[in-house]
């Protein structure tokens, strides 16, 4: 068994450095691997119908290649999973040669 993080996407906000902080101390701790999960668009609670789910559109939520590119130029050593990736809101061809892109570099 590998040890492993989940990113926290609702909790860590938006700044870079603290971002950085986290991804670095992770891996000065031996930990493998970072998992982090995707929602393209939160629902809007006053719209039509409402909503009650734990999301919303002002909750933040880090789009996963573009952090992962971010926290690799970062690191050495530990690697990246996505727990979720809605593909069907996303064009495939450019989703595989963006992860493709991703893993060589």
């Amino acid at each position: 068994m590998l040890p492993g993080l989940t990113f926290p996407q609702t909790e860590i906000g938006n700044d870079p450095i603290v971002i950085r902080d986290l991804v670095q101390a992770a891996e000065s701790m031996g930990f493998r691997y970072l998992l982090a999960y995707d929602h393209v668009l939160g629902a809007n609670p006053d719209r039509p119908g409402g909503w009650k789910g734990p999301y919303t559109f002002r909750t933040p939520f880090h789009e996963v290649f573009i952090l992962f590119s971010y926290l690799a130029g970062l690191t050495r050593t530990i690697e990246f999973a996505t727990g979720v990736l809605i593909l069907p809101q996303r064009q495939t061809a450019l989703v595989a040669k963006q992860a493709a892109n991703l893993d060589v570099l």
